[in-house]
């Protein structure tokens, strides 16, 4: 019974893959080296595993291994951005700063769009007084956000801000949170008026069909307008639909930036099919000061 009880203390067990992630994510290398190569073994080709034994093996300068396990992980689930910045990391560590660079270049051309991450990354710190290194940062950082990069998602940036919303005779309508998002893609309009009621609206520039597109909801109506700059304003139009009446109505939104930041928002609403158009709302856009906003 003793010997059955010595031999049976002797098996040792590999390590879960929570156990090596753990270990992994603590950043103790010697023991994720070693939980990695027993999941490598029960299951040789989970590439995720040895993407990690590579970064394991690299972090203990063990650097002929960690490019062994590196390469074998290529053409796996793991991303080939991922892949080309752990090479990168690699070659740092050699000292072949072109290769590393070049690594760095080919993520960012395979997707990667983290570059703030890698900005503060101490394994490439040897490569930012490079040139390269900083062109493969922009190019991740149009991977993050594109919009911000092509000129006519910037068209409506006139009105994004915290507003506060009066009427031609300065009474006050409501608040007005335009925010951008998405990466820079998306326009997002949060209204709150002096009455407590609400609306929502998305605003995107439609790249096939070269005109900006805002849907507004609120409770009771949506729109759906279309349109592009007319000289300095936006000028967008479409319809309105009022839910309860199912009445629905042609409809034309003007925003135009005016002295001192303010914006004038001007929207108009035809009871005649077009032909003639009525005012439906005038406000004017005053921007919020710090304590304005904080105070809601």
């Amino acid at each position: 019974m003793l010997v059955a009880c010595l031999g049976f203390a002797s098996v040792s067990h590999a390590a879960t893959p929570e156990q090596a992630e753990s270990l992994y994510r603590a950043g103790k290398w010697s023991e994720a080296e070693k939980a990695y190569r027993e999941l490598t073994e029960e299951a040789q080709g989970n590439a995720i595993f040895k993407y990690r034994l590579a970064v394991s093996l690299r972090n203990q300068g063990k650097l002929q291994a960690a490019q062994m396990w590196l390469d074998e992980a290529e053409g796996g689930v793991v991303p080939d951005s991922f892949i080309e910045v752990e090479r990168a990391r690699l070659l740092a560590a050699k000292g072949n700063r072109g290769g590393a660079i070049r690594a760095l270049v080919l993520a960012a051309d395979k997707g990667y769009s983290n570059p703030d991450s890698l900005r503060a990354d101490d394994a490439l710190s040897s490569l930012r007084d490079d040139p390269g290194f900083e062109d493969a940062m922009e190019k991740m950082d149009r991977n993050r956000a594109p919009c911000e990069y092509i000129p006519e998602f910037r068209q409506f940036d006139f009105w994004v801000g915290n507003w506060r919303v009066t009427g031609p005779d300065g009474t006050f309508q409501g608040t007005n949170r335009i925010e951008k998002t998405q990466g820079g893609c998306l326009v997002l309009e949060n209204w709150v008026s002096a009455s407590g009621t609400t609306g929502t609206s998305m605003n995107f520039y439609d790249l096939h069909a070269e005109e900006w597109v805002q849907i507004w909801v609120s409770p009771g109506l949506h729109l759906e307008i279309r349109g592009g700059l007319v000289g300095d304003s936006m000028v967008l139009t479409g319809h309105v639909h009022y839910v309860q009446s199912g009445d629905h109505r042609p409809f034309r939104g003007t925003w135009t930036p005016l002295a001192d930041g303010v914006v004038r928002q001007h929207f108009e609403e035809s009871p005649d099919g077009g032909n003639s158009w009525a005012t439906w709302f005038d406000g004017y856009y005053h921007p919020q000061t710090a304590s304005e906003s904080d105070s809601g």
